[in-house]
């Protein structure tokens, strides 16, 4: 097995081959968007979708490390907004920080969780800062739904723990 896929489960491409698919979605909507659209689109390049898909395949390594991955998925986003400007990225960028969010929750605590938060923050702010359907305005509400991902992602990590560590708690109790 190639040290690429180690460790990437099926659940991880399907995760990553949605997102990659709405995004997808998204950057040929803006690619056929005409003139006379009542949204701004400064690019019409084909070069939408690979540069898109460079912030939404890095969900393939979550379970390697989130931070990592909210780190290129920024960074490709960042490229994204300077390269083409005005489009409409929030249909999939912020679909992409939700889950990111989410799966901060169920993979860090402590310091490293708020690290993990504020990328995706930065993340949400990259998606939204030359969005054309949502526009920056949206970023405090975007942010509130970040921090349910989140708090849900925590949610399924502790339940999952208390589910692994329950049967060796009963042996204990029964004196097994």
């Amino acid at each position: 097995m190639s040290s690429s896929v180690r460790g990437v489960r099926p659940a991880d491409v399907v995760l990553a081959a949605l997102l990659t698919a709405l995004g997808a979605f998204l950057m040929v909507q803006n690619v056929l968007a005409g003139p006379g659209e009542a949204t701004r689109i400064d690019s019409h390049s084909w070069a939408l979708l690979p540069v898109f898909a460079l912030t939404t395949l890095p969900v393939l390594w979550w379970r390697r490390g989130v931070v990592g991955v909210l780190l290129v998925s920024a960074a490709a986003m960042g490229v994204h907004v300077l390269a083409f400007g005005w489009l409409i990225r929030c249909g999939a960028g912020l679909p992409l920080a939700l889950v990111l969010a989410f799966l901060v929750g169920r993979q860090l605590r402590g310091r490293r969780a708020a690290v993990g938060f504020l990328l995706g923050v930065v993340l949400q702010a990259l998606v939204l800062v030359q969005d054309s359907a949502a526009g920056f305005g949206v970023l405090p509400f975007t942010v509130v739904l970040a921090g349910v991902a989140w708090a849900a992602g925590w949610g399924v990590q502790r339940r999952a723990t208390r589910a692994a560590t329950a049967p060796a708690a009963r042996g204990v109790r029964a004196g097994v």
